[in-house]
């Protein structure tokens, strides 16, 4: 079962920013007008980690009180909680310190860092081991590198060593609780661990091409104000349910009768791995015509959530729309701008999420799917069955090919 719990590391004083970590954790700085760490809690949630989990140390009352406001704003069914280490114990013992918080499989993240790429696939690919996200660089003379024999680590190589092009650790890791048992209080996740876990042969790693950003530098703190809300201004991929994810057995409202579309979780997965943003828009009139309830369809998400995530995909939203103008519950009963051919469901994800209209396309097998995206002003293709992945590989493909213009 793929981790729920996310864990960052906060601990460090941020010495090269100067003044300006004079009074404030290094991941709590501002960055486009809300702490950077808002980023990785964000990135977190939307891949469908609900437990948080704050790694604090240098000034460890903001963090504190960072929390205290995230728990109120965080979705239902998600925490956050922080633990505070009494000294600098270093990134292992910062973990160790946390031992009592921590899930027997999580996700840690360096909390100066941002490394956007699936992190599902990580978890997915660390199987009954542990990992590492790899990125490749020219040179290692500044950085260890990863020595792979497949995805398996074979040894942690000393700067300057390794062979160029280089593997190197990219801050992101899938780990087990039993990584950490056995040693002192202090000790580092970088020198110590992942060392004996490849040793033993249980760290593997892969290497991903996503946007990376280390904001420890002015330079990059600089920059990290624009290069953030312009990464996180991303193409969606729309997806009508009932005929393009699962076949479309009349009204479709509970677990038992959902069955997927052949190549659907996979087009989910690749749609999630190129950066797009990934929202099921769907009418649901069983809910006017009283087959089932609106609880029923929110059920039916939550499971389509949980099957995605065991397979390393997800989805970023669900719209819904249980009105019909025939319907035989007076409640849901008439028209309503969310009940397609209206754009209604996609004008509201456009609203509330960053979403790069140009390059996005909507995916539907009746003609009101693209009715609503042509009215939404969102490029829209029609399915007409077989397999999803097939038919959408070459679309998405192609939206990636539109690159956006530097801001």
């Amino acid at each position: 079962m793929i981790a729920t719990q996310c864990v960052i590391l906060l601990g460090g004083a941020g010495t090269r920013l100067g003044s300006l970590t004079r009074e404030m954790p290094k991941p709590l700085l501002d960055v486009g007008g809300r702490p950077f760490v808002d980023v990785l809690v964000g990135e977190a949630l939307r891949r469908g980690f609900t437990d948080i989990l704050l790694l604090a140390g240098y000034k460890s009352h903001v963090v504190a009180d960072y929390a205290r406001a995230l728990s109120e704003r965080l979705p239902e069914g998600c925490q956050v909680a922080v633990s505070i280490e009494p000294e600098p114990l270093g990134t292992g013992g910062a973990l160790l310190n946390a031992d009592d918080l921590l899930a027997d499989r999580f996700l840690l993240l360096n909390g100066d860092t941002w490394f956007d790429f699936n992190w599902l696939d990580l978890s997915v690919m660390a199987g009954d081991a542990s990992a590492v996200a790899a990125r490749v660089v020219p040179l290692a003379d500044r950085y260890e590198s990863l020595a792979l024999k497949g995805d398996t680590v074979t040894a942690i190589v000393p700067r300057g060593a390794g062979e160029s092009p280089a593997l190197i650790n990219g801050g992101v890791y899938s780990l087990r609780r039993e990584d950490i048992a056995g040693f002192p209080a202090k000790f580092s996740l970088e020198a110590d661990v992942l060392p004996r876990l490849a040793a033993r042969g249980r760290l593997r790693a892969r290497a991903y091409d996503g946007f990376f950003l280390d904001i420890g530098i002015p330079s990059t703190f600089a920059s990290a104000q624009t290069s953030i809300p312009r990464q996180q201004c991303r193409p969606a991929l729309f997806l009508d349910r009932d005929g393009v994810l699962n076949h479309d057995a009349n009204y479709v409202g509970s677990i038992d009768r959902f069955h997927w579309i052949d190549g659907a979780k996979e087009t989910i997965r690749l749609a999630n791995s190129l950066g797009f943003y990934v929202f099921v828009v769907t009418n649901q009139a069983g809910v006017a015509r009283g087959f089932y309830t609106e609880d029923d369809v929110r059920a039916l998400h939550r499971w389509i959530e949980t099957d995605l995530r065991e397979g390393g995909a997800w989805i970023d939203d669900f719209r819904y729309c249980p009105f019909h103008p025939d319907g035989t519950v007076e409640a849901y009963r008439g028209p309503h701008p969310w009940r397609k051919p209206e754009p209604g469901m996609l004008l509201d994800l456009m609203h509330k999420w960053p979403v790069q209209i140009d390059r996005s396309v909507l995916i539907g097998d009746q003609p009101t799917d693209i009715a609503a995206a042509h009215a939404a002003g969102v490029a829209a293709h029609r399915f007409k069955g077989g397999n999803l992945l097939d038919f959408a590989r070459p679309i998405l493909a192609a939206q990636v090919g539109q690159e956006k213009e530097p801001a």
